[in-house]
């Protein structure tokens, strides 16, 4: 069935696929960068505007804090971070970082919450 199909076909599922995948609803998800931080730093930021913190999940499976500056900058640190700990322990709030669920994720009781 598949290989039958014609080219102006298969670039219109396409179009239709990619669509879906943007118009997701994001629903009442706060702002904060969706993309993944693959590599961390343990460099001191000084200018923070905002914390969140990346947690594992599906398609990202590393562990750090996503850093954003007054100047809109955004960093991605180390857990162990000296100075990322103490800033925390003083009470730096770093919400964990909300993006879209995959149609297709398994949602486990702390995905309802």
């Amino acid at each position: 069935m598949w290989p039958s199909l014609s080219a102006s076909r298969w670039s219109c599922l396409l179009t239709l696929a990619v669509v879906m995948l943007f118009s997701a609803p994001e629903g009442d998800s706060i702002m904060v960068p969706s993309s993944c931080c693959d590599r961390g730093q343990m460099k001191e930021i000084t200018d923070i505007k905002e914390c969140f913190e990346q947690k594992p999940r599906v398609g990202c499976r590393h562990h750090y804090f996503v850093i954003v500056t007054n100047s809109d900058k955004q960093f991605c640190v180390k857990p162990a971070a000296p100075w990322l700990k103490s800033l925390l322990e003083a009470g730096l709030n770093c919400p964990p970082q909300s993006s879209r669920i995959g149609r297709f994720e398994v949602l486990d009781k702390y995905d309802m919450e």
